[in-house]
Formats: structure tokens, sequence, C-alpha cells
């Protein structure tokens, strides 16, 4: 007899309340941890055509991949993008960015919705407030009163990755950056300002980039040794023609976990992403180069690319601010096509105010990109009309409708969920946001078809030359992936993509009733950077 058939209830019975029925399955991955000559013997046994099909068979079974998307019935069609009936629905407080001005207009627009700059103590509030970091505006005001200038900024900078990079152990923020380049943006911004002729509140303004997007004059290597070997850079990306046109001063291309396949921010090539409040552990990944140099201080905002968490992973373990876009809000020509349906341009930034002044400069789609369903336009909060520049007195703030997975929310290390308890706590009493319990099923299935869609899209994408060119100067952790990544058949693919279809579903449930969905970042705080992980 053949394997018994599971079958899934079509959506329609299923139940996103509170009192749903639904059972919650913690994430439970079943994969052996080596490091050494023991991780090398394992990678060659993955990649072999017979062992390697007995180990990824094994893999697929005990992390319950087989079950759920060889072995169960679906009664729903698959997803293949991101796409769903948008009802465009009239706000008040917003101002809605319109599609066909220059990116120094949007971010102009940006600017009328916040309150005016204060006066600070630099040295005072930073020894009151450690996470207190210099604003994108802060560095704008200091440039036009001509205290500073964006050369000496440029300068300084240099001057500091560098002595990041002489430290023991070397922060290794950085995968390249070009003083002769910096240095003559930072001149042209210098003389911009000397006429009075500002671009935007961005130029001169250092803004690092992830190893992921094109940026000229650099290479785009992913954080590999082998991919600036098979494509070449031949503009810059959309996201950087916005910044440019605004006069930011790109500062450089940022480490990362290598291909993005990773959370650790661990690169066998370019070292370990340190963390700039114990160099002893992990800044996060795959855009932990980014979420590093924001957190030092080295620039108030940078790029990153996400996927599955790569933005806000690392923003999280640096004590940052990271923001995943809307899929096809930002265009992702000029990105690496990593994975076509999941990633998406992203923002860290040391305060919100700076994520969305660089959300508005790079946002906007083009005409070529092929996306399903394009969002509709951008709407700006208008911060400075809030009372008194009181939150807690705004109608608004306080209509917002928070959706809470208790089980989900709980599933966290102790000072991750007391924390976030507090926060949460802070924002019900103090602003009177209202908090509902829901339930969102099939929440560990969501994350395994997440796994087999990032895999399959990446093999497919650039499997080719991974195997001609890359696979040999890869680091253990990819090799044993891709080698996983390619035994995805067609159902299993087929499956995950109709569990999207699920999801999203369980998702716009929840936003019928709901403004956002909250929960803690990630369910640790940043990991030691252990010397196998180096290995």
């Amino acid at each position: 007899m053949g394997t018994k058939k599971l079958e899934l209830r079509p959506v329609s019975e299923m139940s996103t309340s509170k009192d749903s029925d639904t059972n919650y399955t913690a994430a439970n991955v079943k994969a052996p941890r080596m490091a050494g000559l023991l991780l090398r013997c394992f990678t060659w046994m993955m990649e072999s055509d017979i062992f390697g099909l007995i180990f990824r068979l094994k893999l697929k079974k005990d992390n319950l991949i087989t079950k759920v998307f060889q072995q169960t019935e679906y009664h729903e069609p698959p997803m293949f993008q991101p796409h769903f009936p948008i009802e465009e629905v009239e706000e008040s407080g917003v101002i809605q960015l319109e599609q066909n001005r220059s990116p120094p207009d949007h971010v102009a627009r940006a600017l009328e919705c916040l309150y005016p700059l204060p006066s600070r103590n630099a040295i005072g509030d930073r020894n009151r407030h450690p996470f207190l970091h210099w604003k994108i505006r802060d560095y704008a005001e200091a440039f036009v009163s001509g205290r500073i200038t964006p050369y000496l900024v440029a300068e300084r900078f240099l001057s500091a990755v560098e002595d990041s990079c002489n430290r023991s152990p070397n922060m290794c923020f950085f995968i390249a950056y070009n003083e002769e380049d910096i240095l003559r943006q930072a001149s042209e911004s210098t003389a911009r300002h000397a006429k009075g002729k500002p671009l935007s509140v961005l130029d001169g303004v250092p803004i690092a980039v992830k190893d992921e997007i094109d940026c000229f004059p650099y290479l785009t290597t992913g954080g590999t040794k082998w991919m600036q070997k098979v494509r070449k850079v031949k503009d810059d990306a959309a996201c950087i023609k916005r910044l440019r046109a605004c006069g930011a001063l790109l500062v450089g291309k940022t480490n990362m976990h290598e291909l993005g396949q990773g959370t650790t921010g661990i690169n066998p090539h370019y070292g370990a992403v340190r963390n700039p409040y114990d160099k002893d552990r992990c800044a996060g990944g795959s855009s932990g180069g980014s979420a590093a140099a924001v957190a030092a201080g080295l620039c108030p905002a940078a790029l990153g690319v996400d996927g599955g968490g790569s933005v806000r992973m690392p923003a999280a373990l640096c004590g940052v601010v990271g923001l995943k876009g809307t899929y096809g809000r930002v265009s992702s020509a000029g990105v690496l096509p990593l994975n076509w349906t999941l990633g998406s341009v992203g923002i860290l930034a040391a305060s919100v105010e700076d994520t969305l002044i660089m959300y508005t400069a790079i946002q906007g789609h083009l005409a070529q990109d092929w996306i399903a369903s394009f969002p509709p336009a951008a709407n700006l909060p208008i911060l400075k009309d809030f009372e008194d520049g009181d939150l807690s007195k705004s109608k608004i703030i306080s209509s917002i409708k928070i959706a809470k997975y208790s089980k989900w929310f709980d599933d966290s290390d102790k000072s991750v969920r007391t924390t976030c308890y507090s926060a949460l706590n802070v924002l019900q009493q103090e602003y009177g946001v209202k908090v509902l319990e829901v339930t969102i099923p099939e929440l560990e299935e969501m994350r395994l078809a997440h796994f087999i869609t990032i895999g399959s899209e990446i093999s497919a994408s650039i499997g080719i030359d991974y195997d001609r060119m890359g696979i040999h100067d890869s680091g253990a952790d990819i090799r044993v992936c891709f080698a996983l990544y390619g035994s995805f058949s067609t159902r299993e693919l087929l499956s995950a993509q109709r569990m999207r279809f699920r999801q999203m579903h369980y998702h716009m449930e929840i936003f019928k009733t709901a403004d956002l969905i909250v929960t803690p970042t990630t369910a640790a705080t940043a990991p030691v950077c252990s010397a196998d992980g180096l290995n």
C-alpha cells in the first residue's frame, strides 16, 4: 500500500480568531551541528550522488518537508507572487506620494511630515541615551550652518572604518570601500552646499549599501569570491540612482552572509560581522554589515535586502530600525536575483524618522518590473500635526489595532519576551493602542514553504553559474544548502506556493480587524561568534 494521504482543511473552514482550534507548532529544525573536518566530510557526502540522496531524503523527512509538501493534499491553487485585490482606503492625517515626482521631491514631502528638528547637546545626550545617533537632518543642519562639511564627514568616516578594521578582532563591516570615490562625492556635495544648492536633505549624508545591490564603482559579490566573475555591474541599481539624485554620499559595500543564505553574518571569505555593542557577538544576517555600520554610528542609514528577515533580524540584534517594504514598492532592478518573489530592498537606520526619509527616497517601481500587482501609492503620516507633538493625545494613534498571537509571541527567550511585553504595555497604557488576540494557523508550515521557495528560486537563478564557477569557492554551509535546494521536486515547490495562498488568506483575514501584527523580531539576542561558525 502507498503512503497514507494527509489533507488540509480548506482555508474557508479555518479560523484566525483567538478561539481557533488550530494547534501551534514551534520551529524544530533537525540538522546536525558540526564544523571543521566533520563539516567538510558532511558537505562531500551531501554533494555525492549516492550518499547525498540518502542524506537529502532524511533531512526532508525529519524536517516535515516530505509530510507537508509531498504527502498532503491542498484545496487551494498556488500563488507564485504576493498579490491580492488592493482596496485603496482614504486616510486622514497623511500625505500621498505622487509616482511621477522625483526622489528629491519625495524626500521634501517627507520632511513636511516631521517635527522641527530639536537642538541637542551631543555629548550630554549620548551619555543619557547610549542608543542615540546623529540623524539625517542633523547632518543636513550641520552642513547648512557651515559647522561641518560633507568632505570632513567623509574623511572622518574613512578614518573610523580603518579603525574598525584594525581592531582585534576586525569588525568586518565592509567588503569594499573606495577612498577616492568617497572623497570625490564628498567634494561635489561640499561644493553644492557652499553654493546653497543641496539636492535634498540627504546631500552629503553617508549611506552604506549591502553588497547585493549594484553600485558603481564597486563589484557586486553577494558575499562570495566568484559572483563578480560571472556577473558584471552594468549600471547602478534603481534604488541607488534615486539616492544619487538626492545627493547621498554612498560610502561602500557592506559585508553580508554569503549569498544571503544565513542569519549570523558570519562570512568565510570576508570575516564575521561583529556586533558594535559586543564584539564577541554576531551582528546577524544576512544584511549584518549594514546593520552594524549604522549601529556603530558610521552612517545614519544603510540599504539591505530582505527575503526572509535579512534586514529585520540584524536590525533587531544591533538595536537599529529595520524595514522590509511592501513587495513591489521598491524596484529590484540592479539587485542580485537571489529570490524573485520573496526579496525586497530594505532600510536599516538608527531612527524611524530616517527610515521614513530613506523609504521615500528609494520607493517607486519601474514599468519593466516583473510583478503581478503594484502596490498603491505610499502614504506618509503627518507627524507634526499631532497636538503639541504628543502622540499620546492623537486619536489616530489610539485608534490603531494590533493583532497578537500569544503562543507565537511567547515562543522566545525570557529576556526578549519580557522586553517586548514591556514595549507593548507602553503602547497600550500611554498611547491607548488596542491589542487583539488572534490565531495565525500553520506558521511552521509557512516557514518550511518559505525555505523551499527561497531555495528553489536561488537554485534556478544562479545554479548554473554556481555549479560552473562557485561550488568550490563557496563556504561549506552554502554548499550544503545548494545540495539540498537542488533536491526540491516540482510537487514540493507547487505545494509551497499553495501554502503561500493559505497564508495570504490568513493574514488578509486578520487585517480585516487589525492594522498590524506584533511579534518579537528574533526569539533570542545576538549569538556569540563561535569558533566553529568561522570554519
